[in-house]
Order: structure tokens, then C-alpha cells, then sequence
């Protein structure tokens, strides 16, 4: 849960979801329930419900010296109750007198802790060592956690193995979504758990060598040998290139997966992706039914005798959506409720990212349809009212990552002292048909931007497949690098939802291949000195017991503050730059614009040893640190995160010449007075020749 669980009423109820892997069985289970009661309650008729699938797991009734204060149960649960998606229900039944009361007194009202918890003996369940069963056991929906997905191959794997690895990494990406990943990466060694082994022919480890050698891509299922119930994936091809054949036949769906082993005889690849078509994306291209963005209808609608939960969609728009001269993110919204005789006192409030953005009240009569500008409808046969509105979202207000928030109140009905009427199941919801429109944005950014990289994987997931980047490696990547590698391209297709394999991937040897793309750099120091070599251009350089940045005022005092630094025999380089010597793990997230290709990005990920390649890997897959990217310089070290912007922006982009002329004029004062100017002075030379002009006739006239 995200906080407290607050109950209110004489009859309220909270859930919480709870799923089971399909590789496990629950075989005990003991909920350790941590809550308060009013202390206003009458312990007699007072009491909280524990279910689990709508079976009875224990009514909780408390003395009256026991009520007001934080109390722990423990209780077992039936493990037969269990299924694979399961709704834990805490349902409170609350009174405050024995005679007549008002059902939504403030003294009626229970807390549930979000510090409860349950603890499950879970058995496992031994999967069919078969291809079918992908994307078990390395992905399961039912599991909320995070994936975690070790990768094995030969001592020193080949860039084409490599490849297949981060293929394969951003397709878990792709299915973890918000869950996040994490990769182990292993070098001639078995993990004691399920894995993911890339390998070919004269490549493989040990464990491998008397699997009989491949003549085609092939994806086989194995038994671990050395755990019972665990599974081992195994990606083969003769070469580089077939083990890369196979692994995007699996990532892209291209293969009828059945049977122990299969070989892929041939791959038709998709068209290459469009820019911004991603699917997790809003399109600009035409508006979006809110209906599109959830997973199911019933995701747009509350019930209850009250209305406690708020509905949430996630909204997330490209990164580079250019709003600076915009009214704002149109909502067409649509909502249907059930009216009462109070529900003209009621509110729909609708709020973004946790922000208030606006409120409209609820109609309670026919008769006041035209009221507040709303529009209301009678809506079905279920006596559903229909309401109409038309919102403008705040450009500020709005990320790459939104969510959208709609919270109905409709006040119970109340009669008087004593009188009552039988309590009615109210129902709400946003309309599917309610629609998101951001046809009238153009794309156009100012980079280096670490906000979009690290919230969207921008720019490299303006093509969802990665079509147009590069990622450069090590000449000899260490553990750490390849799996910041997989971390960073599992990240990028959670953000699309869909896996990236166009990319090239490439040693720093071959940069000029880079040609036209936008680059990502992965470097656990500098040792092929790639950094150095751009350090020109970079804000930063993070090496092996040495650290730079640019001399500006605010970036050095707070990096010498933050991480605790002493300038190295107060050294100056020729380039500007500070040279700083510190100890501990220093991680840095900086971009710049490619020296290959004006109008191209390079984002260097960089630390100066493994531990610190471990924290930023970690850092990306964390929602709270990734708040605190921004600019062109982001650094780490332990939870302490600073960003920076070092150097000057450039735009990536395109947007109609007058809008761009405009613009860049109002970021620029100077220019804007000087354009005024110059517009001013040619105003009165046209207005000057024209009366001049004028008069010189008048006078002509004059001596005719």
C-alpha cells in the first residue's frame, strides 16, 4: 500500500491485491495485522473483518481499553484460499451509540497500517522444462517484484553475444514495465537458480561442452543440473550472427514456441518503427480515448456505498513535446455517476502527478442540467447521469510519465435526527470514450536533457526499436559495464513496451560506425579513453581515482560539499577543467551533443569502479531518484544525488520557422530589444517616407 489505510463509516471496506507465481504454492500463510479503531466505538456491535477471496479469515473485535490504540493481530490464513490473482479485504463495521446515528459521523473510522504484512511458506512448483512456458520462469505478471533475470556466457563473450544479451534484456524490460529489473551477469560460472545462457559453438561455457555444436539459431529449455526445479534458457547459433537471429526470434515473437528445443529457419523482421509510435506513448498524431490506456473497463469505474477509491491512468507522452506557447493539454472528459438527492453537493475532482487541477460538481436533478456550463444525460437504462467537460491540462503540470486522477464524493443522503433511508450502491466512472489530444504539439527539446533520459530513455526511444542508436562498450567490458548495459536497454522498453534490438552495439574502435545515431556510452572509468578524448565538450569526466568538472561556481562548491572532495594539488587543466581526488564509489550521468553528427546526443553512463556502475544501475530503476535527473550533469554517490546544467543547450526538433524565430527571440532579451528596434526604426522610416510622400503631393497640388 502506499500509506494508511483509512476506513470510514458505519460500513466501509479496503483491498489490497496479492498474486501468486504460477511456479509456486502457498503452503502457509500468517497475516500479522497492524491497525486503530476509534476510540468513540461501542466494542459490541464494533468489528473488523478480515477475507481473502471472500472467505472468512478472522472478525477482529476489540475491548473498549483497547480502542484508540495501535494494536497488532496475528492470524493464520488457509493456504486453500490462495489462487493466482488474490483481493485481501478489510471490511469495518462501525457504531457509536445505540440509538438513531449518522452513518458518516466523524468518530466512525479504522487505520490499517501499511506496515502489516504477510508472511507466505510458499513450495515451489516445477515448470515443464519447455519452451511454452517463456516468459516463465524469468517473468511472471502475477509477481510485482521486480525482474531479476541472470545472464551466463563464456569467459569473454563476443560483442555478438552481447547483443543477443541486451535483446533479450529489453524484451524483460518491455514485459517488467513498472516493475523494474535487475540483471547478474556471469562468466563461465552457473548461477543455483533459473538463467538466461548465450553461447556459440566456439564460444560457451563449460558446462556446455559436450552439448553437441549447432548448425542453425536454436532456443532450447534445459533442467539446471545442479538445482532441482530450477530452468536454463539456451540461446545457440554456430556464430554471432545466428545467436543474435535466435534471440530475436524469441524477443520479437517470431517463433512458435513448443517442445524442448526449437531452430529458427528463417526471421522475417518488422518494418523498421516510426518515430514516437511507441507503444506505451501518446500519440500526437490523433486523439487518444482514455478507454486505450487501460487494461480493462472496469479500471474507469468505482462502486460502493462510498466512493473511496480513486481512479488512476497512467498517461505517459513523449518527452519532447514543445508547450512552451500552449494553453495547455486538451481533455475531452466524460463521467456518468448514479444521482441522489444530495449528489448536487458532491465533486469530481480531477488531479495530475498528485497536483489539484480542477474540480466539477455533481448534478442531483434533470432540471439543472445547464447548470456551471456541464452538460447531464440520462445515461442507459441504469439511471447513470452523464456529465460533459472540456479540460485544459497545464503544461507544467505535465511529464513524459503522468498519471491522470479522478475522485468522485457524493455525500451520503441524510434525512434529519432519525430518520435514514436504505443506504444505495452508488456507482462512477470516466467515460472510455473521454479522450487526451496532443495533435497540436510539435517535437522540439532542448538537450542535453538527463530529465528525459532518465524518465524516458530519450532521445534514444524516439524510434521504440532503437533504430537510430548506437551503444558503445569496453573494448573488454567488465561485469559491471554489461550489466549497466542491460539495466539501461531493459529501462528504455519499459518506457516504449516495446523491446529494442535495432541498435548497434559497438567498441570504441569502431565509433565511426556510430555515423548518423544518437549514442549511449557505458564505461566503468575511461579506460579506452573515449571520455578523454570528448572531454572538451563534456561537463564532466569520471575516471579511475580521478574526477572533473567544468569550472562553474555552483556545480564545484556543491560537488566538493556533496561528495566530499579536495581539489588535487589545486589542479587546473589546460581545458578549464578542476581535477578532483576523492575515495568511494562517484557515478555520473552526462549528456552531450555528438561530435559525430551535429544534432545528435551522447549520454555517458560512468563511474569510477564497479560498486558505482552497481549504484547507477540501481538509481535508474528507482522512481524516487530519478526525479532528481536533470540538466546536462546528474552525480552520485550513495543516496546523495546532484544535477547539474554545465553546458550551453541545443535543440533537437522541428518546429515551423516563425515559431522557432519567436521563440528563440523571447529566450534571448538582448536579441528581442534589438529586434524591436530594428522593427521600430523601419516602422518610422515607412511612416516617415509616407508622409513625406503626402505632403510632397499636397504641395504639388498646392502650386497647379
Amino acid at each position: 500500500m502506499p500509506g494508511a489505510m483509512r476506513l470510514r463509516g458505519v460500513d466501509s471496506e479496503g483491498r489490497v491485491r496479492l498474486n501468486i507465481r504460477r511456479d509456486e504454492m502457498v503452503a502457509s500463510a500468517r497475516l500479522k495485522l497492524r491497525f486503530t479503531l476509534s476510540p468513540s466505538l461501542l466494542p459490541e456491535l464494533s468489528h473488523l473483518k478480515v477475507l481473502l477471496n471472500d472467505q472468512l479469515v478472522q472478525t477482529v473485535v476489540l475491548s473498549k481499553d483497547r480502542l484508540g490504540q495501535p494494536q497488532v493481530v496475528e492470524m493464520d490464513v488457509d493456504p486453500a484460499y490462495f489462487v493466482d490473482f488474490n483481493r485481501l479485504r478489510f471490511q469495518f463495521i462501525g457504531h457509536y451509540t445505540l440509538e438513531c446515528e449518522d452513518p458518516e459521523h466523524s468518530s466512525l473510522w479504522a487505520e490499517i497500517s501499511p506496515e502489516s504484512t504477510l508472511v507466505l511458506g510458499l513450495r515451489p512448483l516445477p515448470l515443464r522444462a519447455e519452451l511454452d512456458v517463456l516468459p516463465a520462469p524469468f517473468f511472471d505478471e502475477r509477481d510485482s517484484r521486480p525482474v531479476d533475470v541472470p545472464f551466463v556466457h563464456a569467459s569473454q563473450p563476443s560483442m555478438g553475444q552481447l547483443k543477443a544479451a541486451g535483446s533479450l534484456a529489453s524484451w524483460l524490460g518491455a514485459l517488467a514495465a513498472y516493475r523494474g529489473n535487475r540483471f547478474s551477469v556471469f562468466a563461465n560460472e552457473l548461477p543455483p537458480r533459473d538463467a538466461i545462457v548465450i553461447a556459440t559453438n566456439d564460444n560457451r561455457p563449460d558446462f556446455l561442452r559436450e552439448l553437441p555444436p549447432v548448425d542453425q539459431p536454436t532456443l532450447s529449455m534445459m533442467a539446471h543440473p545442479h538445482k532441482p526445479g530450477a530452468l536454463l534458457l539456451l540461446v545457440l547459433g554456430s556464430d554471432d550472427e545466428q545467436v543474435q537471429r535466435a534471440a530475436d526470434a524469441l524477443v520479437l515473437g517470431r517463433a512458435a514456441l513448443s517442445g524442448q528445443s526449437m531452430r529458427v529457419r528463417q526471421l522475417d523482421y518488422p518494418p523498421l518503427r516510426k518515430a514516437y509510435d511507441a507503444p506505451r506513448w501518446i500519440t500526437t498524431e490523433r486523439a487518444v480515448q482514455l478507454g486505450e490506456l487501460v487494461e480493462r473497463p472496469e479500471d474507469l469505474q468505482v462502486r460502493g456505498s462510498t466512493l473511496n477509491e480513486e481512479l488512476r491512468i497512467a498517461a505517459r507522452m513523449p518527452p519532447d513535446l514543445f508547450a512552451w506557447d500552449s494553453r495547455g493539454v486538451p481533455l475531452s472528459l466524460q463521467y456518468q455517476y448514479t444521482p441522489t438527492v444530495s449528489s448536487d453537493q458532491g465533486l469530481l475532482s480531477i488531479s495530475i502527478n498528485d497536483q489539484f487541477l480542477k474540480s466539477y460538481p455533481l448534478l442531483a436533478s434533470e432540471e439543472m442540467r445547464n447548470k456551471t456550463g456541464t452538460v447531464m444525460l440520462p445515461f442507459g437504462s441504469d439511471d447513470l447521469y452523464k456529465g460533459r467537460s472540456d479540460v485544459r491540462i497545464p503544461a507544467f503540470m505535465v511529464g513524459g510519465d503522468n498519471q491522470l486522477q479522478f475522485s468522485f464524493q457524493i455525500p451520503t443522503t441524510k434525512m434529519g435526527r432519525c430518520r435514514s433511508i436504505q443506504p444505495v450502491v452508488l456507482q462512477a466512472g470516466v467515460d472510455p470514450q473521454s479522450t487526451l489530444d496532443l495533435t497540436s504539439f510539435h517535437h522540439y527539446i532542448a538537450m542535453p536533457s538527463m530529465a528525459a533520459f532518465a524518465n524516458s530513455g530519450f532521445p534514444f526511444t524516439r524510434h521504440a526499436d532503437l533504430s537510430q542508436t548506437s551503444v558503445v562498450l569496453p573494448s573488454r567490458p567488465t561485469t559491471a559495464d554489461v550489466q549497466l548495459y542491460l539495466t539501461a536497454l531493459a529501462r528504455m522498453a519499459a518506457a516504449t513496451g516495446y523491446p529494442g534490438t535495432r541498435f548497434k552495439l559497438l567498441a570504441p574502435a569502431q565509433l565511426d560506425q556510430a555515423g548518423d545515431t544518437d549514442i549511449l556510452l557505458i564505461s566503468e572509468g575511461d579506460r579506452d579513453g573515449l571520455l578523454q578524448r570528448w572531454s572538451a565538450d563534456l561537463p564532466a569526466l569520471v575516471a579511475a581515482g580521478k574526477r572533473s568538472v567544468q569550472p562553474m561556481e555552483r556545480a564545484m562548491n556543491a560537488f566538493s560539499d556533496l561528495f566530499r572532495m579536495k581539489p588535487a594539488h589545486a589542479d587546473v587543466t589546460e581545458r578549464g577543467q578542476a581535477l578532483l581526488e576523492g575515495d568511494g564509489p562517484l557515478a555520473a550521468v552526462l549528456g552531450m551533443q555528438s561530435p559525430l553528427r551535429s544534432g545528435r546526443s551522447v549520454v555517458a553512463l560512468s563511474a569510477s569502479d564497479a560498486p558505482a556502475m552497481a549504484l547507477l544501475a540501481g538509481s535508474l530503476n528507482d522512481a524516487g531518484k530519478v526525479q532528481a535527473f536533470h540538466g546536462d550533469l546528474t552525480l552520485l554517490r550513495g543516496d546523495a544525488i546532484e544535477s547539474f546544467r554545465v553546458k550551453p543547450t541545443y535543440y533537437v526538433g522541428a518546429l515551423p520557422w516563425w515559431k522557432r524565430l519567436w521563440f528563440h527571440l523571447h529566450s534571448s532579451p538582448g536579441w528581442l530589444a534589438l529586434a524591436g528596434i530594428l522593427a521600430g526604426l523601419l516602422l518610422t522610416a515607412l511612416v516617415h517616407g509616407a508622409l513625406r510622400a503626402r505632403a510632397r503631393r499636397r504641395l504639388d497640388g498646392g502650386h497647379d
